[in-house]
């Protein structure tokens, strides 16, 4: 017999619906006695005046932080069994305690919490015994208002409803806005379950385009930063989210305010990396990329991509690490330290290291490898031998080690010679004696390192490095001065790192990042089917493993971005060159995909945006395959009645309608409607896979309408 199929959800009229509702009025009422309680200062009174005003506050505070939940106090519920006792547990963004009353509140992200995402119908509390879960049910509230009520699990009526399902594709029909996705309300359980993989361990998510990947980071984040992950909870503002164009950062941070996460440093690698390098005003190119959309000579681009992911290679941090160990080895010939120190109650006492005790200490340094660099490090050892070498009381030290003070920095300028991470790692790479030093690049490798196959490729007048060299020059920066958070003048590792498009970032700045970061505190979101910078990226997820030990890999196997048109062409472009054919799309029809090809573009793309118009979709991508071709778009379709505003450099920021911009910025956007301009054989080669990887990224841009445009044949992959 044929397996009966889920009742259907009750959505209008629900028998509870006022039960709901007048709840929600309660909930509501508790939380403006609340607020009105903190912001009364009268009541925060304290013995006197300073502690009056720290009460008050802090319950300001409080407050603010909740004023903003009581439009909204909660999105669902759980009715759970625990020890003979049935309670209703009430899920939402901002955890509530009615004193007063039963109208409490659980965080999502809590523990409690997440019973509302996952297919389990059974847990252990804390307390001991057993919980066993007896309903979940979705509320959507708006401005007070309870709107709906659809059960996804009961147990008297069945168990599971589809009604999980149903609200899923309720919110995925909606139309994008100009800033990322809240999903708090709609976590999946494979979704849910990678968030809260268990802090502490370097996690790589992997999912195709849609997955959810990005959301997933930025919510696994505000997890991290609930109280209940006790050693491992993390401070905003000392964690860090890695993105990898400054579009994208903007769009994506739009989201941070809702999760608590304002203070969350949202930035891209080479950002971070100049700032840390303390050259803000070097202008950063990525002249590889410019290669490979520009240039049709396959052999001077696999040249680039090969020198490029050299660069990139892990091995290179122990390249680095062997050269400034040989030059400071060299350095440090012929040099001692000797000097007379003023010891309170013992007069002038000599403290001296010989050449031989020099070396020592460089070897212990190294041996220690320290988050602020070698030259703070051999300070501090030096520092350390002098105070217990003199036996120095603790309350003189400071003043010995004033007078140690001079000498000492004389000596570390004549050994950590004036150089800055820029300069020597060019000197690095321009010399094959120093890359052969460490033994570990092949003569042939170190061959491609002295080639220039960009040298075509225009460089800028003013001071400038290459993305695919700034990975390097952050391992100098990292053994010669450290790396970290910086916080005054000091350097801490941040208490997490998140990074989107991780399979663009290559192994050797993964290894830098875990120098950077709290042991195991490192989520990887990426898609090894969408490397458009492959040359910068891993070949696979056992590199970034490699170098992150411990790390733990996780799937996501269902996607949420497209209808299931949009999905099926980009899954069929994509088994050209993986599997992604294999990923599960959400059964969401939509809009047939539209093809416009033969005659003028211009007037082609232009009645493709009118049709998206005509079809109620506002936010529109007109995606082309370089920037070039975006600018150029943009200012010719104004002739046919069509006004694209151009995002061509990272610093154009994404406010939603009709724009036009290259396929590398458009990459982790998601728009309403998608137009992919050219898409033909001549612009994307087919007998390329980057190229076709190009094409994928185009064409899974769109959440509803997908349109594709050529003035002659369409590619046949997607004809």
């Amino acid at each position: 017999m044929p397996a009966a199929s889920p009742r259907r959800p009750q959505i209008e009229n629900h028998p509870e619906f006022d039960l709901e509702a007048a709840h929600l009025s309660g909930t509501v009422a508790a939380m403006l006695r609340q607020i009105e309680f903190w912001e009364d200062r009268e009541r925060n009174a304290g013995a006197d005046l300073e502690t009056s005003v720290i009460m008050a506050d802090e319950a300001g505070e409080h407050a603010a932080m909740l004023s903003p939940h009581v439009h909204h106090p909660y999105f669902g519920s759980l009715k759970v069994r625990v020890g003979g006792r049935e309670q209703t547990l009430y899920v939402g963004k901002h955890a509530f305690q009615d004193v007063k009353g039963p109208h409490h509140v659980v965080g999502w992200d809590s523990e409690v919490g997440s019973l509302f995402y996952t297919q389990e119908l059974t847990w252990t509390p804390r307390r001991g015994g057993k919980g066993t879960i007896r309903r979940r049910r979705q509320l959507d509230v708006m401005q007070k208002r309870l709107l709906r009520v659809t059960d996804l699990y009961d147990d008297e009526q069945g168990g599971d409803t589809g009604g999980r399902e149903e609200v899923l594709l309720r919110r995925l029909n909606e139309g994008s806005t100009a800033g990322m996705r809240d999903v708090v309300e709609t976590l999946q359980p494979e979704q849910n379950e990678a968030m809260r993989f268990p802090a502490g361990t370097p996690v790589i998510i992997q999912g195709a385009a849609g997955s959810g990947k990005t959301t997933i980071g930025f919510h696994r984040l505000a997890w991290m930063t609930n109280a209940e992950r006790g050693v491992h909870r993390a401070r905003p503002e000392a964690c860090m989210v890695l993105m990898p164009n400054r579009v994208l950062a903007a769009y994506a941070a739009r989201i941070l305010p809702e999760l608590g996460l304002d203070s969350v440093n949202v930035t891209t690698p080479e950002s971070w990396a100049v700032g840390l390098l303390g050259l803000e005003k070097l202008e950063v190119t990525d002249r590889t990329l410019t290669l490979l959309l520009t240039d049709r000579d396959n052999t001077r681009r696999a040249l680039a991509w090969r020198k490029a992911k050299l660069l990139g290679d892990a091995r290179m941090l122990d390249v680095v690490r062997t050269h400034l160990w040989h030059k400071w080895i060299g350095a440090l010939r012929g040099h001692a330290l000797s000097e007379a120190l003023e010891v309170p109650g013992r007069g002038l006492v000599t403290f001296s290291l010989d050449e031989a005790a020099l070396l020592e200490i460089l070897r212990t340094v190294f041996a220690q490898d320290s988050l602020d660099g070698y030259r703070a490090a051999f300070r501090r050892e030096v520092e350390e031998r002098a105070l217990e070498a003199l036996r120095v009381p603790e309350e003189h030290q400071t003043g010995v080690l004033r007078q140690l003070s001079t000498p000492l920095t004389t000596l570390l300028g004549r050994v950590f010679a004036s150089t800055t991470p820029v300069t020597e790692t060019r000197r690095l790479l321009s010399s094959p004696e120093a890359l052969k030093a460490s033994s570990l690049l092949t003569g042939r490798e170190i061959q491609l390192l002295q080639t220039d196959p960009l040298s075509g490729i225009p460089t800028p007048r003013r001071a400038h490095a290459d993305v695919t060299e700034l990975p390097l020059m952050l391992a100098m920066q990292a053994f010669m001065g450290g790396i970290g958070r910086a916080v005054g003048r000091t350097l801490e590792p941040f208490d997490h790192v998140v990074l989107d498009e991780a399979q663009d970032y290559s192994p050797l700045l993964y290894a830098l990042l875990g120098r950077a970061t709290r042991q195991g505190h490192l989520t990887a979101l990426g898609d090894m089917n969408q490397g458009m910078h492959g040359y910068k990226g891993p070949n696979t997820w056992d590199a970034v493993r490699g170098v992150l030990p411990g790390a733990q890999t996780l799937t996501l196997s269902r996607t949420y971005r497209s209808t299931r048109q949009i999905t099926e062409l980009g899954a069929r472009i994509a088994s050209t060159y993986n599997r992604a054919a294999d990923v599960q799309g959400v059964d969401r029809d939509g809009a047939e995909v539209q093809r416009y090809q033969g005659g003028n573009e211009l007037e082609l793309i232009a009645r493709a945006v009118k049709d998206a118009q005509a079809a109620g979709h506002t936010n529109i991508a007109i995606v082309t395959r370089r920037g070039l071709d975006a600018e150029r778009l943009s200012e010719a379709l104004r002739d046919f009645d069509t006004d694209a505003q151009p995002i061509t450099t990272q610093e154009h920021r994404f406010k939603g309608g009709l724009v036009i911009l290259p396929v590398n910025l458009a990459k982790g956007l998601e728009f309403s409607a998608a137009i992919v301009a050219s898409a033909d054989t001549e612009t994307y080669d087919d007998s390329t896979e980057y190229e076709r990887r190009l094409l994928y990224v185009s064409a899974s841009r769109a959440l509803h309408w997908l349109a594709l445009v050529s003035a002659g044949q369409l590619h046949p992959l997607i004809a």
